[in-house]
């Protein structure tokens, strides 16, 4: 039988994987030749933003300040 993994390991994957994710994004856009170095900065917030929300459902007594903020 195959184990299933616990809620705070499978958050923790999620978000292991987004800080490569958000590093090559900017990258790409940093080195893009098309001038969309502007692009970068709300990329990095939004990727923080998300991390953030992900952050809160994980530890269940910050979630309620962290949804009044939004």
């Amino acid at each position: 039988m195959i184990r299933r993994r616990g809620r705070i390991h499978r958050q923790m994957i999620v978000l292991g994987s987004m800080a490569g994710s958000t590093a090559d994004l900017v990258k790409g856009l940093w080195r893009d030749r098309s001038g969309r170095r502007w692009l970068a900065p709300l990329a990095v917030f939004l990727c923080l933003t998300g991390a953030v929300l992900i952050l809160a459902v994980t530890v269940e007594a910050l979630a309620p300040f962290v949804y009044a903020i939004f």
